[in-house]
């Protein structure tokens, strides 16, 4: 007989009992205060034994005891083999530790070997319903903390969906997919796929963008993501519960629990390496398809990059809200997929000239001859298709740079040349191209022409007041030079008008840190160049984003830096030019003037006076006004700048002295030859003079060159034989062609001339 003290439990209450065990002749007996109880030993269980913690007896009938005295309990009941194998094996340190390092094996198989599979199975009979409430649930939880409502127009996302879905319909992708647009500056520049097919991009992201290719090459990278469906495995993989009961019960419907805590799970999980390789091929390809250069998408990882960079001290995203990570292996991918999807040159020029082939364009515009004869040989060559011969001029120019950067000046003017081309000419240079595909000024050369296509497009006047089909025209412009530029930056040890080039680009698109970089690597290249750190210093102005802080540190950073005194005067000089035009603007020309005074004083650049000039012809002080255009407009001649022509044209109109207005004007046509408002407004001063024959003469030439009150005027005078002899048929020419361009005062003549003609 043995005796043990033990603890009983009922199995009804928790309470506990202190009793006494008596264990004979096969039987158990349980002897407490107000207890008696009897059972067969048969019928007990014992718990395992692990070292020396209390061991359970399991009663029939579903009461308990528990007890300290093990070695009692095993002689006392039936011990297994194996059981007293696992003792063993668990009273030597040795064996627990080979133990533990064998379940560590196999839970590390498990999770690396087995969860994957087994993710792969169940991920891909997810019913749609259930993908569809995660990824709404998802993006609701996100929208809470994280997200905002898009700021872009409605105009502009539209386009982009537009040129989404247009590419993935030329690659017959069938991927589900809904694109959506959300503003965040916590998130910052950013896109993420969510169960269902839901992208969301960030309007961060586009803003970084240089050109819609580059957008479309991350939606492309999401869209991957959607279609290996690695957001649902993440979530599965995150979520042992919801496997466990997906692949044990087999009730794959179970992971819809997954829907409460997916954007939980979602911000704490990021894609593996193995995903984004998958994801960065599978856009590559999608872009080679499509016709697009897998460039672009390397371009804005490479932004992306730096920017993350910046944002890496005290950043406090989760890592699934955190940009992609661009590494250098993901940009050469995607670098390495415009090798691949081309074979030479001329393929992808092809490619990139197919690229937004649906885009309607703005007619082209008329160019202004050239003044420089380096100029007009360039441009000729061009047009007779003497690849050769511009070949080895443009490499002459490039190799004097390299050897000594001060013959830039030389440089950019004769590459100024392509922005006189027409567009009639791409052909030209697409052949060129073609014939040298390795030629870093053929690339070059074609870029400058898009870049100034696209400029063109733009024109002066605000974005809020250009109308769209403009901005459009100059977007598909740039994307081509900014396409052309990066593949010729590895043409040439010393790419510098390309770093230039991509500069001014990156400041149109309002991309300051790209900006930014662009700049620093062409200065590099040239650390005295003038004409570069003034465009440079025009970014840093508060309408691009910039401050007067700014401004001048960069002024004082050049003085330091600068050889050249005037040439530091210059950069310094627009400090109080960009107040002036600020005032300006604001129409507060007496507070303007000192300021332009101040800046004339540094530099009396032909723009600052031609502004100066504007605000005395406000001031009604016209004697100091022409003064000003007297001095500005020879300079502006050699600048080719077109700025001063049109200020000159816009203060002689109104100035009070004619003989003084004429003057200017005919400074004008000697610069420019094609501007027809010049002709028109002096032919105006000669009929006030009473010099009939002189204004018919320039109204004419206005009337050649498309303006519509020359050719309003011209009818008038063709019509009445003022100064000209009398020609009514070719005045109801000029009549119409005026009408038809909707001047008021000509659709009113064309019709009294032609109740005249009817009466006759």
């Amino acid at each position: 007989m043995t005796i043990l003290t033990a603890g009983y439990f009922d199995g009804k209450t928790s309470r506990r009992q202190p009793v006494n065990l008596i264990i004979g002749g096969g039987k158990l007996k349980v002897v407490g205060r107000d207890l008696a109880l009897i059972v067969d030993t048969k019928g007990v269980h014992r718990s395992l034994r692990v070292g020396n913690t209390p061991r359970w007896l399991y009663l029939p009938g579903g009461g308990a005891c528990v007890t300290d005295e093990n070695d009692a309990v095993d002689r006392i009941t039936q011990t297994r083999r194996y059981e007293r194998m696992l003792h063993l094996c668990e009273s030597r340190p040795a064996f627990a530790v080979i133990a533990v390092a064998l379940v560590a094996v196999a839970v590390w198989l498990l999770v690396d070997r087995g969860v994957p599979r087994a993710v792969d199975h169940i991920a891909n009979h997810i019913p749609v319903e259930t993908e569809t409430t995660l990824g709404e649930q998802s993006l609701a939880g996100l929208s809470q903390h994280f997200l905002q409502p898009s700021k872009l127009p409605a105009a502009r996302q539209k386009a982009l969906r537009e040129k989404f879905a247009a590419m993935v319909l030329a690659t017959r992708d069938a991927t589900p997919h809904r694109l959506e647009f959300r503003a965040s500056p916590i998130v910052g520049p950013n896109a993420f796929a969510l169960p269902s097919g839901i992208i969301v991009m960030t309007d961060e992201l586009v803003r970084t963008s240089n050109n819609d290719l580059e957008v479309l090459g991350v939606l492309a990278h999401e869209l991957g993501h959607v279609h290996h469906r690695h957001t649902m495995r993440r979530l599965l993989q995150s979520s042992a519960t919801a496997l466990i009961i997906a692949g044990i019960t087999g009730d794959v419907a179970s992971a819809t629990s997954l829907a409460a805590v997916a954007p939980a799970l979602l911000l704490q999980t990021k894609y593996s390496r193995d995903n984004e390789r998958e994801a960065d091929r599978y856009a590559i390809d999608m872009m080679r398809k499509a016709n697009y250069n897998p460039g672009h998408l390397a371009a804005i990882l490479h932004r992306m990059s730096a920017k993350d960079g910046k944002r890496a001290k005290g950043n406090m995203l989760p890592p699934f809200l955190s940009s992609h990570p661009p590494t250098e292996e993901r940009e050469a991918l995607a670098r390495a997929g415009v090798d691949t999807a081309t074979t030479d040159g001329e393929q992808h020029a092809t490619a990139e000239q197919n690229t937004n082939t649906t885009v309607a364009l703005t007619p082209d515009k008329p160019r202004r001859p050239s003044n420089d004869p380096s100029q007009r040989e360039v441009i000729a060559l061009l047009a007779n298709r003497q690849f050769d011969a511009l070949e080895k001029l443009l490499v002459t120019h490039q190799q004097s740079f390299e050897a000594g950067p001060s013959t830039s000046d030389t440089l950019e003017k004769v590459f100024r040349s392509f922005e006189k081309v027409p567009r009639s000419e791409e052909a030209a240079l697409n052949e060129w191209v073609k014939t040298y595909p390795a030629s870093y000024v053929a690339m070059l050369a074609r870029a400058r022409f898009h870049y100034a296509q696209g400029m063109q497009a733009r024109g002066t006047q605000f974005v809020r007041e250009t109308p769209e089909e403009n901005l459009r025209t100059m977007r598909y412009f740039l994307e081509k030079a900014q396409t052309d530029l990066e593949r010729s930056l590895s043409m040439t040890p010393k790419p510098y008008l390309s770093r230039a080039t991509l500069m001014e680009i990156a400041g149109v698109g309002g991309n300051r840190d790209d900006e930014k970089t662009q700049y620093r690597e062409a200065v590099k290249l040239h650390p005295q160049d003038i004409r570069l750190r003034i465009a440079h210093m025009r970014y840093l102005e508060p309408r691009w984003g910039g401050s007067y802080r700014e401004m001048e540190a960069f002024a004082a950073e050049s003085r330091v830096q600068l050889n050249d005194v005037k040439g530091a005067n210059r950069i310094a000089a627009r400090v109080p030019v960009y107040r002036a035009d600020q005032l300006k603007q604001a129409k507060d020309y007496a507070k303007a003037l000192p300021l332009y005074n101040e800046a004339v004083a540094l530099y009396p650049a032909p723009n600052t006076l031609c502004d100066r000039a504007v605000v005395y012809g406000m001031l009604n002080r016209d004697i100091e006004a022409m003064a000003d255009l007297n001095q500005a407009l020879p300079e502006s001649k050699a600048l080719d700048s077109t700025y001063c022509n049109d200020n000159a044209v816009w203060m002689a109109r109104r100035a009070t002295n004619a003989d003084e207005a004429i003057a200017v004007l005919s400074q004008v046509i000697a610069i420019d030859a094609s501007h027809a408002n010049a002709f028109a407004q002096r032919g105006w001063r000669y009929q006030q003079q009473k010099k009939i024959e002189l204004a018919f003469q320039d109204y004419h030439a206005s009337a050649k060159l498309g303006d519509a009150w020359g050719e309003l005027m011209t009818g008038k005078y063709l019509w009445s034989g003022w100064g000209v002899k009398q020609d009514r048929e070719t005045a109801l020419v000029w009549l119409r062609k005026a009408a038809e361009k909707g001047h008021p005062d000509a659709k009113l003549s064309l019709k009294q001339a032609l109740e005249q003609v009817a009466k006759q």
